[in-house]
């Protein structure tokens, strides 16, 4: 296809983009107090940006810098300063860095660390994520590997911060993908896959929505089904039928929309059978996904599809499930994790092959290939200044020039380490991070397109629906919790704040606590459980979980559990987990084993052979956990069970007949021999350290337990960045499902 005005082909794309942005900044919260790059895809989601002057060759200039810092997302910038996550270190010594730098010569203004904990992370796949900044404030969010959900401001403060895995069940993966976080006028919001308590219980690819000032959560919604594959695909915040959505591919191999005010799940399009982690893009009223697995309705793997956006439940009815009269076109494009660039009416990708693509986006059409590398993975391109910055898996950068008929490579430059992340543009400068190194290549410099004028925020409607927030909190015996409600309309706007007077407040509360004037009140001496409580104000209700956990000292050994004749086994009775637990639900059962009640892991559930259940408060910190295991099984075949201590697991191994101390199997993984056999009760028992430098040890010992226990501890591990605190939680592990774990007597102390 050749363009009809070839002499003027970058004048279009320039003029094309311009629409683009003030389209985009009709979706978009307007960036009217921070200027820059201030999330991975730019000022308008589309991994584009309307500045001239960039750079367009690669070789020595005045004001090019690096960074010695391993990474593998896209750095952010507002304000003069670059935000970017890497890692340094190896072994017990690596660590996760959000780091803060001049973008005049890269010089570090601050930085943050953080220890691994509780991660399957291998290869080294750590900071695969970038920051967010709050283009009101120039506040910084990201997601930390290990899970930790954060705020920053722009000095380094930390505003706020949540432990996923113990507050909403976050589940862990090899490949370390966690994304990045997108921002609305209010809400910080992004997906994960988690494992939580009642109806969040089963796996699931979940949206959850926190109020960037309080760092409260807002809403939660599973707008999908099972995991297939994790997911990281950012969410695209956009406008449809006045309301302020969220698009996101999904790690069960459905693009999903929800309401991004409520989390009401709208629709979702299965594409495919594993996880999407590639962002969308909008053009129209098309939301153009890629991706690289199986698809559902052929035996071929990965597809570019443009979905007909707009459509939505009516009043009463679920998330619909749109199907292929909502498919406006298809091609056959494979991308895995690299995520399209929209350019006026065209759409450019690095496909699994390492080819760069250009697509026409009212058609689908493929215009053109152009060969860049052997094969293409995470790296994402950018645009700017009429040219595609293009990193590749390789190490390898490209400056590339597009037409209708194909590219031109201007320049490229064969980078330290390799590109898993995707350029950002900023004052003249483009920014790209390695494994080994964070670039900055700079250009002269030129204009930008002003910022499109915020559009009048609508009157809301009739109240239909109450929030309540905090939407899902956890707190511990002793803790009180502020409830705030505000009524909002069909479409998810804020009608009104509710005065606490005018809220009746209802739920089954655990015995001593109370809920008054919108502050619930929980006695140290309260049980603990989980609670749906539901305000009402007239005709309109809304609901929000609560979990009340113990912290400090405590003893479990579930004689109290009341047991029920097994819906699977004849004959056998069981009884379920402590309801208050994260992760615990059909993994766990209690049942009865010579004359006493225990924590049996179960058999039928072969996706989840091994279980991580929280069991207490992400802030506990300074204590002794003791916990009995028993397996069943042989002298070839034997399970594995234990104990997580502030954020280190602690397990006596079957199969290998070891007593084992870990966080991550590539960086702390340190065991000795412990000899010990199925159908016998062992005692184990772990404590953690923490030094006044930030060092700590990791102690842990194991005995039959109808023997004394022995002096001293068994395996000992010295960590260089101990983790703080940490939820208490079990841990079960059933190879081929063949054979049950037990667990009992589970005691916290405090460290004397």
């Amino acid at each position: 296809m050749k363009p009809r005005y070839p002499s003027i082909c970058s004048a279009v794309l320039r003029a094309s983009l311009t629409a683009t942005l003030l389209f985009a900044a009709a979706v978009c919260p307007a960036q009217d107090k921070v200027k820059g790059w201030l999330n991975w895809r730019g000022p308008a989601q589309t991994g584009a940006s309307a500045e001239t002057g960039l750079p367009k060759t690669l070789g020595a200039r005045n004001g090019r810098w690096q960074l010695q810092l391993k990474g593998r997302g896209t750095p952010v910038i507002a304000n003069g300063r670059v935000y970017t996550l890497g890692y340094r270190g190896t072994g017990k010594a690596l660590e996760e860095v959000l780091i803060c730098v001049k973008e005049s010569d890269g010089s570090v203004i601050w930085e943050k660390t953080f220890p691994h904990f509780l991660t399957d992370i291998i290869y080294h796949r750590f900071a695969l994520g970038s920051p967010t900044i709050d283009p009101e404030t120039g506040n910084v969010f990201a997601m930390m590997s290990a899970g930790q959900i954060c705020s920053w401001t722009p000095e380094g403060e930390l505003r706020w911060q949540h432990a996923s895995m113990a507050e909403f069940g976050r589940l862990v993966f090899p490949n370390g993908r966690t994304g990045s976080v997108s921002l609305t006028d209010e809400l910080a919001v992004m997906h994960m896959t988690t494992s939580g308590w009642g109806p969040q219980g089963p796996a699931r690819d979940r949206f959850f929505a926190f109020d960037k000032d309080t760092g409260e959560c807002v809403w939660a919604c599973t707008p999908g089904g099972p995991p297939k594959d994790i997911s990281y695909s950012r969410p695209l915040i956009a406008q449809s039928n006045g309301r302020e959505v969220a698009y996101a591919g999904l790690s069960g191999g459905h693009m999903a929309c929800v309401d991004a005010r409520t989390g009401k799940p709208l629709w979702r399009f299965p594409m495919c059978t594993g996880g999407m982690s590639s962002t969308a893009v909008l053009y129209k009223d098309t939301v153009i996904a890629i991706h690289g697995k199986e698809n559902l309705d052929t035996s071929t793997g990965g597809r570019m599809v443009a979905i007909k956006t707009g459509t939505e439940p009516k009043p009463g009815e679920k998330q619909l499930v749109l199907g292929k009269e909502h498919e406006v076109w298809r091609n056959e494009l494979t991308a895995f994790t690299s995520s399209p660039v929209l350019v006026g009416n065209r759409v450019y990708v690095t496909n699994a092959t390492g080819d760069l693509c250009c697509v026409n986006a009212d058609t689908g059409e493929i215009l053109w290939k152009h060969k860049l590398a052997p094969d293409q993975i995470h790296a994402s391109p950018a645009y700017g200044d009429g040219h595609l910055y293009v990193p590749m898996n390789n190490g390898k950068f490209f400056i590339v020039k597009p037409t209708d008929v194909g590219a031109t490579v201007v320049a490229e430059k064969q980078l330290g380490g390799n590109c898993l992340g995707a350029p950002a543009i900023c004052n003249g400068r483009v920014y790209v991070h390695t494994t080994e190194a964070l670039y900055c290549f700079v250009g002269p410099g030129g204009s930008d397109l002003a910022a499109a004028p915020k559009a009048a925020p609508q009157k809301p409607g009739p109240a239909t629906q109450l929030q309540i927030i905090p939407a899902d909190v956890l707190v511990h015996l002793g803790e009180n919790v502020p409830y705030r409600v505000r009524s909002k309309d069909a479409f998810g706007a804020t009608v009104t704040d509710l005065a606490a007077g005018d809220i009746t407040w209802a739920g089954k509360l655990p015995k001593g606590v109370t809920i008054k004037n919108g502050m619930l009140s929980v006695p140290a001496d309260a049980s603990p459980g989980v609670v749906v409580l539901k305000a009402t104000a007239g005709d309109l209700t809304g609901t929000a979980r609560l979990r009340i956990v113990r912290s400090g000292a405590y003893t479990d050994n579930f004689e109290d559990v009341k047991l029920q004749p097994h819906p699977k086994e004849e004959g056998v009775k069981f009884g379920k987990p402590r309801p208050y637990w994260i992760g615990a639900n059909l993994k766990w059962e209690v049942r009865e084993l010579d004359g006493h009640r225990v924590l049996a892991r179960t058999l039928d559930r072969p996706l989840f052979q091994r279980t991580i259940s929280m069991i207490g408060d992400p802030r506990q910190t300074n204590y002794t956990m003791t916990v009995d295991v028993r397996s069943d099984g042989n002298r070839r075949i034997m399970s594995a069970g234990g104990m997580i201590n502030q954020r280190y697991a602690i397990i006596l191994k079957g199969n290998h007949q070891q007593l084992e101390i870990t966080s991550n199997e590539e960086l702390i993984k340190e065991n000795v021999r412990f000899r010990w056999k199925a159908g016998k009760w062992y005692r184990l028992k772990s404590r953690v350290d923490v030094n006044p430098d930030g060092s700590g040890v990791v102690r842990a010992k194991a005995w039959q337990r109808d023997e004394p226990e022995p002096e001293g501890w068994l395996l000992e591990v010295d960590v260089p960045n101990v983790t703080r605190s940490g939820s208490p939680g079990l841990y079960g592990f059933t190879p081929q499902s063949r054979f049950r774990v037990y667990l009992d007597n589970v005691t916290i102390t405090p460290n004397k």
